[in-house]
C-alpha cells in the first residue's frame, strides 16, 4: 500500500519542481538535462542514421496495440464499481508515468529561465506596425547585401551544412559559453515525406537528442533551421528561444550562406508581422503598396530565392494531414508558449532587443 501511488505523488513533486524558474534552471537544466543530453548525443551520435523516428514508430506500434490489447481485455468488466477505481487508478497511472518520463527527458526546459539572463537582455514584450516595418527595411539591405556573396560554391552538401552548424556554433561559445555544443548527433530525415503530412521541417526527438533535419528542404533554409534544432539540443524549448539562439549563432559566423539564411527568415517574420498590422486595419491598399515596395527593393536573386522557397511549400499544402497543425498549436500551449505556433514569429522581440548592425 506504501507505493500504490508513488507515481502519482513523484509526478505532483515533478510538477512543484517545475513552478520554480530558479530550480529548474540550476538542478534540472546546468545537471539532469545537460548530463543527459550530454551522455545520449555522444553515445548515438555515430549511428549514421536517425534512430529517433523508428524509435518513434516503434512507440507508436506498441500504443496502439496496447491500446487494443487493453479496450479487449475490459469489454466484459466495464459495469463493476470496483474495475472503475481500478480503471481509473491505471489511467491515472500511466499518465503519471508518461508525464514524468516527458518532464525528465525534456519538458522541465520550458520552465526554465529567459535566456534572456544569460545574454543580458531586456526583451520588450510586444513590437509596433513602425518598428516591423523598420526591421523589414533592415533586413532587406543585409539581404542584398549578404546575397551578392554567394555563389554555387557556397550552396554544400546536408553533412557539410551540418559541420558549418557546429562550426559556427563553436564560435558563438567564444562569447557565449553557454552556447557550447558538445557530442554532434544531427541527422537527415529517413522519411522527409512525412513532414509535409504533419507539417514540420525537422524536429528535436529528446529520447534520443538527435537534431532530425528533412533533406529535401530548400537549401536556404537549411542551415537555419539546423541551429534552430541545435538549440533544442542545448535545452532552449521555447521555439522563440530557439530561433533567437540560431538568430544569434548566425550573427557572430562568418558564414554567409548560415547569415543569408538566418536573414531570409528573420525578413519573412517581420514583414508579415508588419501585413497583418495593416490587415487588422482593413487597408488593402497599403498592404499592396507595401509588398510593391519590398518587392521593387529587394535584389532579383534574393526575389528569386524566395519565390523557390514559396514554391516548394505551396506544391505540399494540400498533403498535410487535417488537425495537425492545430494539434501541434495546442501542444506548444499546453508547454508555456501562450501564442501557439505564432511563437515562432516572437523571436522579433528578441532580435529588437539585439539587432544587427551593418
Amino acid at each position: 500500500m506504501t507505493y500504490l501511488y508513488a507515481w502519482h505523488g513523484l509526478a505532483i513533486l515533478v510538477f512543484a519542481f517545475g513552478r520554480n524558474p530558479n530550480w529548474v534552471s540550476k538542478w534540472y537544466g546546468n545537471y539532469w538535462f545537460k548530463g543527459y543530453a550530454n551522455g545520449v548525443r555522444k553515445v548515438l551520435g555515430s549511428f549514421p542514421f536517425a534512430l529517433g523516428e523508428i524509435v518513434y514508430f516503434i512507440l507508436i506500434i506498441l500504443l496502439i496495440y496496447n491500446i487494443l490489447r487493453w479496450l479487449y481485455s475490459i469489454k466484459n468488466k466495464i459495469k463493476k464499481p470496483v474495475f472503475t477505481l481500478g480503471l481509473l487508478y491505471s489511467l491515472t497511472k500511466k499518465l503519471a508515468i508518461i508525464y514524468l518520463l516527458f518532464e525528465m527527458v525534456w519538458g522541465l526546459n520550458y520552465q526554465k529561465n529567459s535566456p534572456a539572463i544569460s545574454f543580458g537582455l531586456q526583451v520588450p514584450t510586444q513590437y509596433t506596425e513602425a518598428q516591423m516595418d523598420s526591421l523589414s527595411l533592415h533586413y532587406i539591405g543585409l539581404l542584398n547585401q549578404t546575397r551578392s556573396k554567394l555563389d554555387s560554391t557556397n550552396l554544400y552538401f546536408l553533412d557539410t551544412l551540418f559541420q558549418e552548424a557546429i562550426n559556427a556554433y563553436q564560435v558563438a561559445s567564444l562569447t557565449y559559453p553557454f552556447l557550447t555544443y558538445e557530442h554532434p548527433n544531427i541527422k537527415k530525415a529517413i522519411f522527409p515525406g512525412l513532414g509535409d503530412k504533419i507539417g514540420y521541417l525537422a524536429f528535436y526527438q529528446p529520447l534520443t537528442s538527435e537534431a532530425i533535419i528533412r533533406g529535401d528542404l530548400p537549401v536556404y533554409t537549411l542551415p537555419f533551421t539546423i541551429c534552430h534544432e541545435m538549440a533544442h539540443q542545448l535545452g532552449y524549448a521555447s521555439e522563440s528561444e530557439a530561433n533567437f539562439i540560431a538568430y544569434q549563432v548566425a550573427h557572430t559566423s562568418s558564414d554567409a550562406l548560415l547569415q543569408y539564411s538566418m536573414l531570409l527568415q528573420m525578413f519573412t517574420y517581420s514583414q508579415q508581422a508588419h501585413l497583418s498590422f495593416i490587415v487588422k486595419r482593413g487597408d488593402f491598399n497599403s498592404w499592396k503598396q507595401i509588398v510593391a515596395r519590398n518587392k521593387k527593393l529587394l535584389s532579383p536573386q534574393v526575389l528569386e530565392d524566395r519565390k523557390k522557397i514559396k514554391a516548394f511549400f505551396q506544391e505540399r499544402m494540400g498533403e498535410r494531414i487535417p488537425g495537425t497543425e492545430q494539434l501541434y498549436d495546442q501542444f506548444l500551449i499546453w508547454n508555456q508558449q501562450s501564442r501557439g505556433i505564432e511563437s515562432y514569429n516572437d523571436v522579433l522581440l528578441w532580435a529588437l532587443a539585439k539587432p544587427i548592425q551593418h
